[in-house]
């Protein structure tokens, strides 16, 4: 007889059939965890759709009716062994000075009860000015609470994992963000692809349009791209000036994307608002697990988690440098290999190992350099089906 799969709670913003990256990246790591490590998720929804199913794809789902200590620890099902939080900050909130801090009483509570607690850091809080981002210290209050309390402290970048490690005296453990649409076996170089340009995303995706039209064009020329794809949820510019077609696709399926990621040329991406956090971008991470050529609106970033521009991703400011094919496929290559070690699989490894924690054993970190980066103290689909094939349970 088969060992009883070992049960976690993970609690997420939102859940299918909101879209929401979170709770998308929270459901693919929960297949990944029961297909291979035999880690069985049940989900407790922060904001429940009134149209969430009691299962996806599933996995038991729980609903959190009122944002209090007594509610969330009443909302814990029994064999529970560890509380999985993805926290990305302004989901659980309830305005931009909003500081919960019941979410740390109650996983405080759970601890103490014997549960083990991991939290998955995807952001850290901030607020803008204008153009001016500087750290939210009302909310961060609730951040390093959370990192005090946790048994495991997770994140997915580098200049997240340094401060975090600033806040506890745990291990703060970086586990970069793996695609969330999907991956393919065989990747297709750059001269078997149709000429296509994806832009892809949330309704951001609309800063690399944002008074960008020469530079679109001129990215198109010389990439000789005939067809500009647009992927996500409908938003508002102008593509009159463009000298391609456009297709507005609007909201498609994993697969889908995954498809039209694996036959087109290039995809385009504007991560200037984080220009130290390029790691946590499930779009770039898409673009590199699909092998086509990444391409940075602008000047490129910071050097950061092993990602330098114009080796794992083409500057705008700089393509006329790179027109050559070989120079091309270089890049694309670069990325796609770098994203290798950064997959589904073994992301899920990781945390399974965090779940699983095994004494006397330091586990290393997924940099992509492959040291230790351990820091110490210092669109509308089917209803109740996600866009990820569900894995039948005996």
């Amino acid at each position: 007889m088969s060992a009883q799969p070992t049960r976690i709670l993970q609690i997420v913003p939102r859940l299918f059939p909101d879209v929401d990256g979170v709770g998308d990246y929270a459901l693919q790591l929960a297949h990944q965890l029961y297909d291979h490590h035999q880690i069985l998720s049940d989900f407790l929804a922060f904001r429940p759709n009134p149209r969430l199913r009691p299962q996806v794809d599933q996995f038991p789902v729980h609903r959190l009716h009122t944002h209090t200590a007594a509610e969330l620890i009443d909302q814990v099902p029994e064999n529970i062994s560890t509380i999985f939080l993805q926290y990305s900050n302004y989901p659980y909130l309830q305005g931009k000075l909003d500081a919960p801090m019941w979410l740390v009483d109650a996983l405080n509570v759970l601890k103490q009860r014997g549960l083990r607690i991991v939290v998955m850091f995807h952001e850290l809080p901030t607020l803008r000015y204008k153009r001016v981002r500087c750290p939210n210290f009302v909310q961060r209050r609730v951040s390093r609470g959370l990192a005090q309390v946790a048994d495991a402290v997770v994140t997915n970048n580098m200049a997240f994992q340094q401060t975090l490690s600033r806040w506890t005296k745990s291990p703060v453990h970086c586990v970069p963000n793996f695609s969330t649409i999907g991956e393919v076996a065989e990747v297709k170089p750059l001269s078997a692809r149709q000429r296509s340009l994806i832009v892809f995303g949330s309704s951001d995706r609309t800063r690399v349009y944002r008074n960008n039209t020469e530079t679109i064009n001129h990215i198109c020329n010389m990439l000789a791209i005939d067809t500009l794809y647009d992927v996500g949820r409908p938003v508002d510019w102008e593509h009159q000036g463009l000298n391609v077609n456009v297709v507005r696709t609007g909201f498609l399926s994993a697969p889908e994307i995954s498809e039209l990621l694996a036959e087109s040329f290039a995809g385009m991406f504007d991560y200037r608002r984080f220009p130290r956090n390029l790691a946590k971008s499930t779009v770039y991470a898409a673009y590199c697990s699909h092998g086509l050529l990444p391409i940075c609106n602008g000047h490129g970033l910071m050097p950061q988690d092993g990602i330098v521009a114009n080796h794992h991703y083409l500057k705008t400011s700089t393509l006329q440098n790179f027109v050559q094919p070989t120079s091309l496929q270089e890049i694309a290559t670069n990325a796609h290999d770098h994203y290798r070690m950064r997959t589904l699989v073994q992301c899920a490894e990781r945390f399974a190992e965090l779940i699983h924690p095994v004494a006397s054993a330091q586990v290393m970190d997924m940099d992509t350099n492959g040291y230790d980066n351990t820091y110490t103290e210092f669109g509308p689909l089917n209803p109740g089906i996600s866009p990820h094939p569900p894995t039948p349970f005996p």
